[in-house]
């Protein structure tokens, strides 16, 4: 009988690990302070004209989310004005107003969302360690394996011995292409051997210390293991007790600060104009860092170019009576920071082989093909009843659920929770429930999730990303091809998202809506055509761009004031050099390869220009 491998602590999504909270500052972290240079402007936006001087309509709002496009949108007080003909939003502006002709093929679009990141955590791995993942900007890094990851922090490395921790973080062994995919002490002092050297998995189940380390942590904690190898919070956490003892607070905090600004600066530049964090921590009345109260403050400064959701993250049922009933409300904020949704993590990852499955899966732990001893991940609930308890008091405390959902016995599991708590399609527009990743859904599950009322979030880097290990080596091709159902979703009369989780994967909505259109598997050979996963499975342009702008700010309750652009909601747009509805990359195999890379030429928030190229 399969059994699920044994894990100490709850199995999280990376992003919401326990474990990268050791960094966090221990004292309130003072936001930055001055105001913003850019005006909130008074404007009108034009279509540039067809070729034979005809007015085009270049300008699409998403109104009521139809593929509605019109000539022209005035802006004024950080709100849209009017949205039509040219003259008719003329006739309601100031007679001096200001005007911008888009030019060519430059289109005007809603501003796009992110209804799935990780702001603060992946902000402080990003400024303390260095990016040993297989991304390049958006990318899959190409001859990504052990060996570039110890030659990237091999040059990062001191030339002198030293007691500063070298700190590598994201190393996915799931997508290294070629050679060993074991990491050890041996391994790492090819890296150096005059400093301590910390890797983190991207799993965060897994990190590895050189031998210098072992020496400097031994000092303390005498059952570091002798090879190097961490395994899970029980193994890492002491080591990391050491590394966070060498840092100032006051030099993290700094180093946060900076970190957050590079990542939305990042947004901009990929049109981002809101991100819903899928794991703020709720502080209750502990002390410590306030990461409700950092993102709120932070997202109310002019110079933020980012409005930010937040989903308080439980672990089971006393953890949300303790830090969040009494101390948050449902819905809380207004459009610069709220709080829709509770989140809840029900089992791992798949690529992490932690997903909780019916059936094992395909590989072992260094992802070679074989039989996995067994191993089906592992659900966080024990006994599995207590997930039912957590659903059924965070839904009477009138909560919406975000479910983290990998595996398809998770999924299973999860939604029976919601059936016991008489949630049903009757709630839908009212609480919109949501699973996360949604990963591995079958046509029972989707039935069952539109009879309760529930709506898929998709992780669609599983598909571009990972989709070639998943049928090769992981999951197999039958189990494969149930990955990321976007197309069935929307047959089932779903609204359904495509996420980042960012940092698992780069921001982007072009680049996973290219994914969700697309299908390809970036990580098969590439002297083939591509590799398609699940060709049904496919979505228009439409449905992917619905998916990123309209229906993400529907699924993060934010629709009254961002997702189109309509009179009286927020002037929160972009203007690409090309319309995604419209792009072609001239691949006949791939007509919209390369969409992740049209240039963003402007990013406005609340009638800022909070980016331009």
């Amino acid at each position: 009988m399969s059994e699920a491998c044994s894990h100490s602590g709850s199995i999280s999504c990376s992003c919401c690990s326990p474990l990268w909270k050791s960094f966090l500052p221990d004292t309130p972290v003072e936001t930055p302070e001055g105001e913003n240079s850019l005006h909130i402007e008074t404007k009108l936006f034009r279509s540039a004209p067809n070729k034979d001087g005809s007015p085009s309509k270049a300008i699409l709002t998403l109104e009521d989310g139809k593929d509605v496009a019109v000539e022209a949108m005035g802006i004024h007080a950080g709100l849209i004005v009017a949205t039509g003909s040219y003259q008719d939003v003329k006739a309601k502006m100031p007679k001096s107003v200001s005007e911008h002709q888009l030019s060519e093929k430059q289109t005007l679009l809603p501003g796009l969302i992110e209804p799935h990141v990780h702001i603060t955590s992946t902000a402080m791995l990003s400024g303390i360690g260095n990016d040993v993942s297989p991304f390049e900007d958006q990318k899959l890094r190409k001859n990504y394996n052990r060996s570039w990851v110890i030659s990237h922090l091999k040059e990062k490395a001191s030339p002198h011995k030293s007691d500063k921790w070298l700190i590598g973080f994201g190393a996915d062994p799931s997508l290294f292409v070629d050679g060993d995919k074991a990491f050890d002490a041996d391994a790492l002092d090819k890296i150096t051997t005059l400093q301590p050297v910390f890797v983190l998995n991207a799993s965060m189940h897994l990190a590895y210390i050189n031998h210098a380390a072992i020496e400097l942590v031994r000092e303390s904690c005498k059952d570091v293991p002798p090879d190097g190898i961490l395994k899970e919070i029980v193994g890492i956490q002491p080591v990391l007790n050491v590394m966070v003892s060498s840092y100032p607070k006051t030099e993290l905090a700094v180093k946060l600060i900076a970190s957050m600004s590079k990542l939305f600066a990042l947004a901009s530049k990929r049109g981002v104009t809101y991100m819903l964090d899928a794991g703020v921590e709720p502080k209750g009345d502990k002390p410590g860092f306030d990461q409700v109260g950092f993102l709120d403050k932070w997202a109310h400064l002019p110079i933020c170019p980012v409005r930010i959701g937040g989903a308080l993250i439980v672990t089971d049922n006393e953890d949300f009576e303790n830090k969040v009933v009494n101390y948050y409300s449902p819905g809380y904020g207004d459009e610069h920071f709220h709080l829709p949704y509770i989140k809840v993590i029900s089992d791992g990852s798949n690529q992490g082989l932690t997903g909780y499955q019916s059936t094992p899966y395909c590989c072992n732990q260094l992802y070679e093909k074989m039989p996995s001893v067994d191993n089906v991940g592992a659900f966080n609930f024990d006994p599995s009843t207590n997930i039912n308890t957590l659903v059924q008091n965070v839904v009477d405390k009138n909560w919406p659920l975000m479910i983290h959902t990998n595996g398809d016995e998770a999924i299973r599991l999860t939604l029976e929770s919601f059936k016991l708590a008489h949630v049903t399609s009757a709630t839908y527009e009212q609480r919109r429930d949501r699973l996360e990743h949604a990963s591995l859904l079958t046509d029972d599950h989707l039935s069952e999730m539109k009879q309760l009322g529930l709506s898929p979030s998709f992780l669609i880097g599983h598909v571009g990303y990972w989709g070639w290990a998943f049928q090769q080596t992981i999951l197999g091709e039958d189990r494969a091809n149930h990955l990321d159902r976007c197309q069935s979703a929307i047959n089932h009369e779903m609204r359904i998202t495509l996420h980042s989780d960012n940092g698992v994967t780069p921001l982007g909505p072009l680049r996973m809506m290219e994914q969700a259109i697309s299908r390809v598997m970036e990580g098969a050979p590439q002297d083939t055509p591509p590799a398609v996963l699940n060709v049904q499975e496919r979505i228009s342009r439409f449905a992917a761009l619905k998916a990123a702008t309209y229906d993400a700010a529907w699924q993060c309750h934010a629709e009254q004031w961002v997702g189109s652009l309509v009179a009286g909601k927020c002037a929160d747009f972009v203007i690409l050099a090309d319309s995604p509805l419209t792009y072609d990359s001239a691949d006949k195999n791939n007509p919209v390869k390369g969409m992740r890379d049209i240039p963003v030429l402007e990013t406005w928030k609340g009638g800022r220009k909070v980016h331009s190229s």
